[in-house]
């Protein structure tokens, strides 16, 4: 039985290279990397790989709900730390997704997958997307009661200015600078 065992921890430890490996090219090639590419990475044989998954959507797949699973604790935790600063902590929270967005192909990938309303639908309760849509939802809803955040603002619409930040291909001061115009027009509006 312990040749069982070790059978089984070294699949577990492919399995983890190989998400590992994955997770390295998504993140700075998106979704067109290779399993060949991602077999090397991880310095197992490509039928190593498809054992563990036997599509290339299969593995695409895991490395996507890996990177929902990170937002929805970002996000929840972000929740959880804002206190009576609901409007402070959701600006933080889009500044740190936007620049995540911008250096991680994975993260973006696996957030534009949250504005699809078919998905979001289908979502079970508790899983990574429903809670990470459920936290951000309750932090903006807490942000526009304590007048910290423009009332108009929707869950839609912050996914769809995060889809607009700007990739590395944009230098950093300014994909900076768009984030804070963007942060600048979530503020409250005042009466003229």
């Amino acid at each position: 039985m312990v040749h069982d065992d070790s059978v089984r921890v070294d699949a577990q430890r492919n399995r983890d290279r190989i998400l590992e490996a994955a997770r390295s090219l998504v993140t700075t090639s998106g979704i067109d990397a290779t399993m060949e590419d991602i077999a090397r990475r991880a310095g197992v044989a490509v039928g190593t790989l498809y054992r563990h998954f036997p599509a290339k959507s299969d593995l695409v797949t895991a490395v996507l709900d890996d990177s929902l699973e990170q937002m929805a604790a970002l996000n929840e935790q972000t929740l959880e730390a804002a206190g009576d600063e609901p409007g402070a902590a959701l600006l933080a929270l889009f500044r740190e997704v936007a620049e995540r967005h911008a250096v991680d192909m994975a993260f973006k990938e696996a957030a534009g997958r949250l504005d699809i309303t078919a998905e979001l639908a289908a979502a079970k309760p508790g899983s990574p997307a429903a809670r990470a849509v459920v936290a951000i939802t309750e932090l903006l809803h807490r942000a526009q009661a304590a007048g910290q955040i423009r009332a108009d603002i929707g869950f839609p619409d912050l996914v769809v200015l995060l889809s607009g930040v700007p990739g590395v291909q944009v230098p950093a001061p300014m994909r900076s600078r768009y984030v804070e115009i963007v942060v600048a027009g979530l503020a409250p509006t005042t009466e003229r």
